[in-house]
């Protein structure tokens, strides 16, 4: 059985610990509280932008074959914009999603399509360079700065790629927040965009005076539409991150108080032996002087 000095040493280690746990859950619920209102209000632009794209798609009086809604006949290349965390201590937040990636790389190779991803956050570099799997970009820390000219910068880079034939599609793969409790994986693909806009603008046809040309006005509209959504995905991300982390440190926090109490018990059943052991030989010592 342990000593009682190293079984109260481990008490004090676990206490501290959950002091710890108990102050980043605190903060990460202080953060989502923000984060997830940033997400929400963001979402209606978002929906708004991508709306009048669908319109404007299905409008009678507009050539909708503009390059970001063209679809590749065959695709070969696919261009993965992948969002992950800087920090850890998020539960599955980081781990659950590359590994879904990783599911994603392995049936595009098995079906001859080429694969390429710009990793976004320490970890998503940290999990690909552990497996040895190559990566045409990785940024990190650009959460602490984060502003729409990011997006905005992301999104000119996926478009080029998409227009000068270098990426035949371009996904975004992160995090959806849903609740403080749920967060989906979502793999997005944002370009092109005719799949989703096309389907969705059907029978929303609208017949619009456009100022200065209709072919600029859907073209400014398609490419806000892209900075939207990944702007929209950054938001998302980091709400689910809060989340995750949140409850990763409340059950870190549970699992400490468990464990105080498994120690304590254990630490008084080797209080009690020692005292009965303490008691037992001054008995046998009385016993001995009669």
């Amino acid at each position: 059985m342990p000593s009682l000095k190293s079984i109260k040493k481990r008490i004090g280690s676990v206490k501290n610990t959950q002091k710890i746990t108990k102050a980043m859950k605190m903060v990460a619920a202080a953060k989502l509280r923000r984060a997830q209102q940033s997400a929400l209000v963001s979402r209606k632009y978002t929906e708004a932008i991508t709306g009048l794209s669908h319109r404007l798609i299905a409008s009678q009086t507009i050539d909708a074959r503009n390059p970001l809604t063209v679809p590749r006949t065959k695709v070969v290349r696919r261009e993965y914009l992948v969002l992950t965390s800087d920090r850890g201590l998020c539960g599955g937040f980081n781990s659950n999603l590359l590994r879904r990636l990783g599911d994603q790389l392995a049936e595009c190779k098995g079906a001859g399509i080429e694969s390429a991803c710009r990793l976004i956050g320490k970890k998503g570099r940290d999990y690909f360079k552990s497996k040895n799997w190559p990566m045409s970009e990785s940024v990190t820390h650009i959460y602490d700065t984060l502003d729409r000219n990011v997006s905005e910068e992301l999104a000119k880079v996926a478009i080029h790629r998409f227009e000068s034939g270098k990426a035949d599609e371009v996904w975004l793969v992160y995090n959806l927040f849903k609740s403080a409790l749920v967060q989906e994986m979502t793999f997005q693909k944002i370009l092109p965009l005719t799949s989703s806009l096309i389907k969705k603008g059907k029978g929303e046809a609208i017949d619009y005076i456009f100022e200065p040309s209709a072919t600029e006005v859907l073209d400014a509209a398609l490419r806000e539409t892209v900075v939207s959504q990944i702007h929209q995905a950054f938001l998302e991300s980091i709400a689910s991150e809060l989340a995750a982390r949140m409850t990763a440190m409340e059950n870190a926090t549970n699992n400490a108080s468990d464990m105080i109490g498994y120690l304590t018990l254990q630490y008084n059943r080797a209080r009690q032996a020692s005292i009965t052991k303490d008691l037992m030989d001054i008995v046998n010592g009385a016993e001995a002087l009669r």
